[in-house]
């Protein structure tokens, strides 16, 4: 069996080191598996696993001759992401190939011709959540989808170096940390972080929050903070490719989202025991019960996030409840190896029908 994933993304967000697990996962399962992707961290991070990568450009047409292409060597293609989809769609006009695509965002697709082409010419469709499988029901009307979650790494846990980790303590002695990891997007959602954020610094100034990841908004983002003379107590970090460290660093991790499929960080934040609050977006729910896994508030609330964050911290025992039923949770439902298998069941399905 032979699997061609497809991910023309740029960074390195949730949804590129959700395949880097799966590819990873498969090789190791002695599946031929290869990844098609701009030269960029994902690129980059293949290769130092050992995947066979295949340099995309940034050129949609080009990259459709390229599948079709390439396509044709390999059982199952495999796209990531939308834009992906759309190549893979077109290209398997000429590679004739099986289309899996994995659907992890939570708002509602297009209804364009060139949507409406590339799900009718798709063979199964994966989403990271129950929820996410609801909007595609709703809009484009197909009935069979495989719910897929997204998952963890067990391995985090022993990537983390807790001496880095008390090193980014050791930056903001005497305060709080109260971070997030998320691409600096409009879905995202940070300016509602940041209204939490002035609401609790007008009563406690032993809290500093700290954002990691990057984005096209980051400009615009540090200007609002600024605004609110916040600058001091919230920071902008960046990308952070030791991301563990610094969320292992955290007393307590926050994601805003308006739109979500299921969060990898917040998946990351509960096996590396940080208590989760979270907006209620796309499949959160399915991990975040509220008040036994994480406190879940409704979208685009800052009063409501402030309160949670502040339950969280005044209630050490509520805390502790959730750390501790969180990183069960994630350890029996949500591992990488139940991923990856839950994909092969999936890719054997399309084998036997091939045949």
């Amino acid at each position: 069996m032979r699997i061609l994933h497809v991910d023309t993304q740029r960074g390195f967000r949730g949804g590129e080191q959700q395949l880097l697990w799966l590819a990873v996962g498969l090789k190791n399962r002695g599946i031929e598996t290869a990844v098609a992707c701009i030269e960029d961290e994902l690129y980059s991070r293949c290769l130092e696993n050992g995947i066979k990568t295949i340099k995309l450009s940034r050129n949609r047409l080009k990259n459709i001759l390229e599948v079709a292409r390439i396509g044709k060597n390999f059982d199952i293609i495999h796209a990531h992401a939308s834009h992906a989809h759309t190549i893979c769609a077109f290209s398997k006009v000429h590679n004739k190939k099986p289309l899996i695509y994995t659907r992890r965002v939570d708002y509602k697709p297009k209804k364009d011709p060139i949507t409406k082409f590339k799900y009718r010419n798709t063979d199964k469709i994966a989403c990271v959540a129950r929820y996410v499988c609801e909007v595609l029901r709703h809009t484009i009307g197909i009935e069979e989808f495989e719910v897929i979650h997204s998952a963890t790494n067990p391995l985090l846990e022993e990537s983390v170096d807790l001496e880095k980790v008390e090193s980014i303590k050791g930056q903001f002695k005497h305060s709080t940390i109260i971070g997030t990891a998320t691409a600096l997007t409009e879905q995202k959602n940070i300016p509602n972080l940041i209204s939490a954020a002035e609401i609790i610094l007008r009563k406690r100034k032993d809290i500093v929050f700290l954002v990691l990841g990057e984005g096209h908004l980051r400009e615009k983002l540090e200007g609002l903070v600024k605004r609110k003379g916040l600058e001091n107590r919230f920071r902008f970090m960046g990308f952070k490719k030791d991301i563990e460290n610094y969320i292992k660093a955290f007393d307590l991790f926050v994601l805003p989202s308006d739109y979500e499929g299921l969060s990898g960080a917040v998946l990351n934040a509960m096996l590396l025991k940080v208590p989760v609050v979270s907006t209620d977006a796309g499949g959160l729910s399915e991990a975040v019960f509220n008040r036994e896994t994480g406190i879940l508030v409704e979208r685009n609330r800052p009063e409501d996030l402030a309160e949670a964050i502040e339950i969280v911290l005044d209630d050490r025992d509520l805390g502790e409840k959730i750390i501790e039923n969180a990183y069960k949770l994630v350890k029996e439902n949500f591992s990488v190896d139940k991923m990856v298998e839950k994909y092969v069941e999936l890719y054997e399905q399309l084998m036997e029908v091939k045949r």
